[in-house]
């Protein structure tokens, strides 16, 4: 079993908000993107909300910034270069460029009301990257905000990506956490548009936490930091909601 760590922070808030996390493990992304769309859906019908943590198998997405580009300006390697590497590239429906993910990095994708957390979109962006934080400060990272560009930064590069989407009040997309992925896929993208700045891990940084500690630290953080009732549910029962078996999805 792995080892989960499940509490708030020392200041204590009243909930306002129902929601439920768990784990899916790999996900390839187009069969995530899928699933939060339905559950976007349910969230805009006045349904719980839903907190998704998950691996990408090896995909680069090209946020809306990109629309018309095709990934032009921030695609550093060929098609036949990337097909050899495994590599999808998938347009995405986000803010911001080019984001790549894979195994090794822990994507979360909050699916929220910012009515119901009665929270704006700036704001709302801003507790994401600050529950990061928190949650590294407990494992002993020295992170932090840059007033220049979004994400989470450390003294040795970006180690948090966050670009997010929002309908009808209702936020998808969300966060992904460099844990140990091959860094080296990095360099077949300008990282989020930004060229002349390193992207790091927690490995690279000497910090190797347990998946489940780490997930339970997030899921902690962000239960205090946006208010919410939040409990852990099993992945089939998330799969579940869009009506099949798990394996037909």
């Amino acid at each position: 079993m792995t080892e989960r760590i499940w509490k708030r922070t020392k200041v204590e808030v009243e909930p306002i908000y129902q929601a439920v996390w768990t784990d899916l493990g790999l996900v390839e992304y187009r069969r995530a993107q899928g699933l939060m769309s339905a559950l976007a859906a349910r969230v805009a019908a006045g349904g719980p909300g839903y907190i998704l943590f998950l691996e990408h198998t090896p995909t680069i997405t090209l946020g809306y910034s990109l629309k018309g580009d095709e990934g032009r300006s921030a695609i550093r390697s060929t098609p036949a270069v990337l097909a050899a590497a495994g590599v999808d590239v998938v347009p995405v429906d986000r803010g911001g460029k080019a984001t790549y993910h894979g195994p090794g990095q822990i994507v979360c994708y909050p699916v929220l009301s910012l009515r119901e957390l009665r929270l704006g979109i700036k704001r709302y962006v801003g507790k994401l990257q600050e529950l990061m934080i928190a949650a590294l400060s407990e494992l002993g990272v020295d992170a932090d905000l840059d007033p220049l560009f979004p994400g989470v930064w450390t003294a040795q590069g970006k180690l948090a990506a966050v670009g997010i989407r929002v309908i009808d009040r209702v936020a998808t997309h969300g966060f992904a956490l460099n844990v140990d992925p091959d860094l080296a896929m990095f360099g077949h993208i300008v990282p989020c548009g930004i060229s002349d700045r390193p992207v790091t891990s927690l490995a690279r940084l000497g910090v190797r936490p347990d998946r489940g500690k780490l997930l339970g630290l997030l899921a902690g953080h962000m239960a205090t930091a946006l208010r919410l009732d939040l409990t852990e549910t099993a992945p089939e029962s998330i799969w579940s909601l869009l009506g099949g078996t798990v394996e037909e999805k």
